[in-house]
């Protein structure tokens, strides 16, 4: 974190012992690779993706991260909505080749990541959110305000 300070990144992205992504300092991290991917991608209203046919979301085993709660949501979400799903070891360069990248955390949600050390990281080169995180975003929040039963209730304190 102190190495990410200095650099002016606002995390820093930590490796296993054998050199694969585990996570960030503090969050879960995927990567969203599109087999297919062209220009003008949109979200048409039933939350199908065009420009990014073939969407498959990784994320690193829990071998050397957290498990987190909120990446355990997203796996979950993005197999509801057909998004192929990959939980293995993760090579820094697939995140930097990767055509989006976000964190998951309690605080943090979902969020997008656009830049890794140095190397622009967003739709089409544009820093900015993609699809796939956007659609994930969106069911998220939807998600946790309508299944009430995936949160208890914490009483007022006196």
């Amino acid at each position: 974190k102190i190495e990410a300070n200095l650099a002016g990144a606002a995390d820093s992205i930590m490796l296993d012992v054998e050199g694969y992504v585990a996570e960030t300092n503090a969050t879960n991290l995927f990567l969203v690779r599109c087999d297919r991917h062209h220009d003008g991608t949109t979200m048409d209203k039933d939350n199908n993706l065009s420009g990014c046919e073939g969407a498959v979301l990784v994320t690193p085993t829990g071998d050397a991260c957290l498990p987190g709660i909120t990446r355990d949501t997203v796996l979950l979400l993005a197999k509801e909505l057909g998004i192929k799903t990959e939980v293995r070891r993760v090579s820094l360069s697939e995140f930097y080749s990767a055509h989006e990248v976000f964190t998951t955390g309690t605080m943090g949600e979902l969020t997008p990541v656009t830049m890794i050390d140095g190397r622009v990281i967003g739709w089409e080169n544009t820093m900015k959110r993609g699809v796939v995180t956007e659609l994930l975003q969106k069911t998220y929040k939807e998600a946790v305000a309508t299944r009430l039963h995936w949160s208890t209730e914490i009483p007022p304190f006196c």
